[in-house]
C-alpha cells in the first residue's frame, strides 16, 4: 500500500470493497510469490487527531502455507488503536520540552492514554529512527540535493529536530497528501515489526 495514503483516502479508495492494488505481492510468511487470496476482513476502530472512527482492515491468505495476513494502511500501527498522527504530536510535544507525564494529563477525553504508553511510544520512534540514521542524509539529498541547511543558531539540536526540520522543508517534495512526518519515517526506515495475523 502507498505510504501517504491518509485516512480520508483510504476511506475512498475501500469505498467498493477491497480494491487489487491491496493485495501483497507476496507472502509474510513463506515468502511465495504467489497470488494471495482474499480472506475476509475485520473493523477496527482508531483514534486520529480528529475523531475516533472504524476503519475496514482485508485479510489474505497465502495458498502455500495457509496463513493470513492483515493489510494495514500506513497511518497505523500493528495492535495499536493511536493512529501514527496522535503518536507524532506526542513525539513534538516531548521536543518542546513537555514532559510525558504533563502530556498525557492534558490529552483530551478522546486521546486518553496513560504514560507509559507514551513511554513506549517514544522508545519504538527513538529506535525506527535510530535505524534511520546512515541512510537518512543520502535519500533525503538524493531527492533534494538543493536543499540549503541551515547554519548557526538556526541548526536543529539533536536527530528529532533535524528529521523534523527536513520534513517541513521538504514535504511537498515528497507527497501531495496530508499526510504526517511519521509515515515518511516508516516508508524511509528498515522494517521493525511483522504485521501478519493481526
Amino acid at each position: 500500500m502507498k505510504w501517504d495514503i491518509c485516512v480520508k483516502g483510504y476511506l475512498k479508495l475501500i469505498e467498493e470493497g477491497c480494491p487489487e492494488e491491496l493485495r501483497p505481492t507476496f507472502c509474510q510468511h513463506c515468502h511465495s510469490r504467489a497470488k494471495l487470496h482474499k480472506h475476509g476482513k475485520y473493523k477496527r476502530a482508531i483514534i486520529t487527531l480528529k475523531r475516533l472512527q472504524e476503519i475496514t482492515i482485508f485479510r489474505f491468505r497465502c495458498p502455500f502455507c495457509h496463513k493470513t495476513c492483515s493489510v494495514l494502511p500506513s497511518f497505523l500501527r500493528h495492535n495499536h488503536i493511536a493512529a501514527l498522527d496522535v503518536q507524532e504530536q506526542v513525539t513534538l510535544r516531548r521536543l518542546q520540552g513537555t514532559s510525558l507525564r504533563k502530556i498525557s494529563e492534558q490529552l483530551p477525553a478522546q486521546l486518553a492514554f496513560s504514560e507509559k504508553t507514551l513511554w513506549r511510544w517514544k522508545k519504538y520512534w527513538e529506535k525506527r529512527l535510530d535505524g534511520l540514521r546512515s541512510a537518512f542524509w543520502p535519500i533525503v539529498l538524493a531527492h533534494c540535493p538543493h536543499l540549503l541547511l541551515p547554519r548557526g543558531s538556526e541548526v536543529p539540536g539533536g536527530s528529532w529536530a533535524w528529521f523534523f526540520w527536513v520534513w517541513n522543508k521538504t514535504w511537498r517534495q515528497w507527497t501531495d497528501k496530508p499526510v504526517g512526518a511519521f509515515q515518511w519515517l516508516v516508508f524511509l526506515s528498515p522494517p521493525m515489526a511483522a504485521t501478519a495475523g493481526g
